[in-house]
């Protein structure tokens, strides 16, 4: 199972699509939403997408733990924000919490950047704090219009699907 983790950048609106793509390649897809990827996007739209109820919080059923340890967590679109938090430990939703929980059984992380390039350029360091401190990987983001944009679902897609295959080795 992939877990879908959709953070607050506009580009939470090809998340749905992605959803869907994951699906037509026979991958189980769990949502975990944060609020301001809410705001962008309903969850109803990612039920749709992955047939399943979305996280958007933590409750007494641990989904932190319970969805901890899958093939891949998938954070699709990352923002500044959750990869900062990710890189220094914040856990304080149930975005953060999951990957934290995760890094702790080695679940395979793919991380999606997609934010402003000013914003993107400014955190290069905590994404090459996580990537000395964890086996965490990022897609790069396809730069245009001053934008570190949500790259191709299928490139996506494709790394997902290498990343699960190489972890079942």
């Amino acid at each position: 199972m992939i877990i879908l983790c959709v953070t607050g950048s506009i580009a939470a609106t090809e998340s749905i699509k992605l959803a869907r793509e994951l699906r037509r390649h026979n991958m189980e897809v769990q949502c975990f939403m944060s609020e301001a990827a809410c705001d962008i996007i309903h969850p109803n739209a990612m039920e749709f997408a992955t047939g399943r109820k979305v996280i958007t919080k933590l409750t007494g059923q641990i989904e932190h733990v319970k969805y901890s340890q899958q093939d891949l967590i998938l954070v699709a679109p990352a923002t500044a924000n959750t990869i900062s938090k990710f890189a220094y430990k914040i856990a304080d939703n149930p975005i953060s919490t999951l990957l934290i929980t995760a890094q702790g059984h080695d679940t395979p992380i793919i991380f999606v950047p997609s934010m402003h390039d000013s914003m993107y350029r400014a955190i290069k360091g905590n994404i090459d704090k996580i990537k000395n401190e964890s086996s965490a990987k990022f897609i790069k983001p396809r730069m245009d219009e001053g934008k570190a944009k949500f790259p191709s679902k299928e490139d996506i897609v494709l790394e997902s699907l290498r990343t699960i295959n190489l972890n079942k080795d």
